[in-house]
């Protein structure tokens, strides 16, 4: 029987509609808008994403929590590792009360006016939680090398009664310390590891970002119908750095990294400067 797509040498299945996610969340929005002139805003977000996968396509997505035993789906189920468990993003626009008929120096003209009026500020501050760590076994086992047709992402085993938090410290290598890599040990021959899917205990670093901006405007000209606009905007204004995910792939001789970070996501405090015409 002849084949409807001869071109075609074979088929293989990226995805399928075998698993699920769960995601509540609790949202609040606050809005103030000042008299002066501005507005201020703050949104926070408790949630929490539950899943049995992240990911269906493993040659595509790696270092997300992937699935072990496609037998047991429900053992599977954990935290996502796209979770997100607090999130506050508050922004603002505020025009300073200071000038000709504001609050203070109302009666400023001339000169001092042009010099003392127009100014404002605006920014946007963020606080994150970090996302959670999915921990996964990078050695080879009997059961990683049976020729299984489904791929799978096996797990080590969590040693009882370890911490696995730890403080933040520097090591010998540069790396951040950022989880006790002691906790964690090789599963069983023809055995899976019974570290969940993803830890819900370790998350990488969040993010505590500020962005500000000093603005000026000066009108002039008939009826002051032309202005002239300088910014001053600094990212990152106090040069917090946010670490990158600590390397999650244990017990393997060729990865002395297990449980540090050694990368930065976000970029050092950046200021630049802008001049507008208005008219």
């Amino acid at each position: 029987m002849d084949r409807p797509y001869p071109q075609y040498s074979g088929l293989s299945l990226v995805g399928d509609g075998c698993c699920s996610s769960n995601y509540n969340s609790f949202q609040l929005t606050a809005t103030k808008r000042f008299k002066d002139g501005g507005t201020f805003l703050a949104a926070y977000t408790n949630a929490k994403l539950m899943s049995n996968t992240d990911t269906l396509t493993t040659w595509l997505e790696t270092g997300v929590g992937e699935p072990q035993d496609w037998n047991n789906l429900k053992g599977e189920r954990s935290l996502s590792s796209q979770d997100v468990s607090q999130r506050l993003v508050i922004s603002y626009v505020y025009d300073l009360p200071f000038g000709h008929g504001q609050r203070y120096m109302s009666d400023a003209t001339g000169v001092m006016d042009k010099v003392v009026s127009g100014w404002g500020v605006d920014g946007v501050t963020t606080f994150q939680k970090g996302f959670p760590l999915p921990i996964s076994y990078g050695a080879s086992t009997s059961l990683s090398n049976a020729g299984f047709s489904q791929n799978f992402q096996l797990r080590p085993n969590v040693v009882a009664g370890c911490a696995k938090g730890t403080a933040h410290v520097v090591e010998a290598n540069g790396g951040i310390a950022w989880f006790n890599p002691n906790c964690f040990a090789a599963p069983g021959d023809w055995s899976f590891g019974d570290e969940s899917r993803v830890d819900a205990t370790l998350r990488g670093a969040g993010i505590n970002n500020w962005d500000f901006a000093l603005f000026k405007t000066t009108s002039f000209g008939p009826e002051n119908k032309f202005g002239i606009q300088f910014r001053t905007e600094f990212f990152n204004t106090f040069n917090k750095v946010q670490f990158g995910p600590p390397s999650t792939s244990c017990c393997t001789a060729n990865n002395p990294n297990f449980g540090e970070t050694t990368s930065q996501l976000n970029t050092p405090r950046l200021i630049q400067f802008a001049l507008k015409f208005l008219f």
